[in-house]
């Protein structure tokens, strides 16, 4: 039997809906969970303290004077979210043949979870500015507990003038990740006030979803903020990401006593993807993919083997740019 030009016309109404809807549903974030960790809380602001370090071995001298311990109080406060509210008339509702408001409207939590992966980068982003536990923003040129310098420089040799962005982070620590996700309350189920009897008299519907939770950092040694003053080919790509190994491996943790040597925090760190991440701005990102996926590239003097293949895993995000 024939398809008669009513149904048809919903039938192709529905599908540019859902057309739409998967538009919107493809902007996803970057996966965060690598270099994220998830630290239940239970009350408004949670406290994080760290302790100094404990004093090296040293030979006994008939007396050895006592260290003592201190420790610094890291404050992250949860604030509250809210996807929505979205309102919609009564007759829309009861009108639509398309399911067109109600796949919408089913969209909010959807949309609200991902958002909190958008908040969670542009946090990281952020660290230029928001401070960590040692009081300094987690990307500074000197640091109050530990020794190093996390902000960094890149300059290639091309001139284009466009600018990249690149935030390296170390993820071997299993206990305390280079971002702190502090869940509060997790996302809500879609809420509505359409059995009220305001939403009755108005005609109109609201819904929307809610959630609460903070974002702290963890140890700034554990990542470092690249700046690139120009677009760099795939060899300056070899060039920044030994120059980020090579900062790295400054970093110092802060001493018990002030005669300790050194402890370098990544010493025996051995950058892989699972370890080592690179985040970076969308225009950056395919050069630095496939520089870091090639066996070989050419120079003017022949093919050099990459001894930087697969070191890392990069991660594009809209976060540090497009």
């Amino acid at each position: 039997m024939p398809t008669d030009v009513t149904t048809f016309s919903a039938m192709c109404r529905a599908e540019f809906m859902k057309g739409k809807m998967a538009a919107d549903d493809r902007p996803f974030p970057s996966d965060y969970s690598s270099f994220t960790s998830v630290v239940p809380s239970t009350t408004q602001i949670e406290t994080h303290t760290y302790m100094s370090n404990l004093p090296r071995l040293k030979v006994f001298d008939q007396y050895s004077p006592a260290v003592r311990l201190f420790d610094k109080t890291y404050t992250v406060a949860n604030e509250e979210y809210r996807i929505g509210p979205v309102t919609v008339r009564k007759r829309d509702l009861d009108d639509d043949q398309i399911g067109g408001y109600l796949q919408s409207v089913n969209a909010l939590t959807n949309r609200g979870k991902k958002d909190t992966g958008h908040i969670i980068l542009k946090h990281l982003a952020n660290g230029r500015t928001n401070t960590c536990f040692d009081g300094t923003a987690f990307f500074a040129n000197s640091h109050t507990v530990g020794t190093g310098d996390n902000l960094d420089t890149f300059n290639p040799a091309g001139s284009d003038a466009v600018t990249h962005r690149v935030i390296a982070l170390v993820t071997e620590n299993p206990n305390v990740k280079p971002v702190m996700f502090q869940d509060r309350e997790s996302l809500s189920q879609l809420m509505t006030d359409a059995d009220s009897p305001q939403a009755w008299k108005m005609k109109e519907y609201e819904y929307w979803a809610d959630t609460r939770f903070g974002l702290g950092y963890g140890y700034w040694w554990d990542a470092i903020d690249l700046a690139i003053s120009d677009t760099p080919t795939v060899p300056e790509c070899y060039d920044f990401v030994e120059q980020l190994i090579n900062r790295f491996r400054t970093f110092v943790l802060p001493k018990g006593r002030a005669t300790d040597d050194d402890l370098y925090v990544h010493e025996q760190w051995k950058p892989q993807p699972s370890t080592f991440k690179l985040l970076c701005n969308l225009k950056l990102a395919q050069i630095l993919q496939r520089a870091l996926a090639i066996s070989q590239y050419i120079v003017s003097t022949g093919n050099v083997d990459n001894v930087y293949k697969d070191i890392a895993e990069v991660i594009p995000t809209s976060a540090l740019g497009a």
